[in-house]
């Protein structure tokens, strides 16, 4: 499961780091900048897979959270994976004590 998990963010940091070449590239007007941004969105469709997997995986949120946190990652999807990663995302994949009596 770490192994995934690491994945998860490193598709992301792909996705992100594409578009942000790709719009670069676009604003100078290089030939091969939609092909960039045809794969930036390509990874990005990966690692919002793997949100997905891991928000649905979560035992720590409830099903009104886990339904909330999927369309935000699937809409907003760059701005929605930021967020994710930088402030939901220890939440969801935190494992939960369970206590002993």
């Amino acid at each position: 499961m770490n192994k995934v998990i690491q994945q998860t963010k490193q598709a992301f940091l792909f996705s992100l780091a594409f578009y942000i070449l790709s719009l670069i590239l676009l604003l100078f007007k290089v030939g091969f900048a939609p092909i960039l941004l045809s794969i930036a969105m390509l990874v990005s469709l990966i690692w919002v897979v793997l949100v997905l997997r891991e928000i649905m995986l979560s035992t720590s949120i409830n099903n009104t959270e886990r339904m909330m946190i999927a369309l935000f990652v699937i809409v907003l999807n760059i701005v929605g994976g930021i967020v994710y990663f930088s402030f939901l995302r220890n939440s969801i994949i935190e494992k939960p004590v369970i206590k002993k009596k």
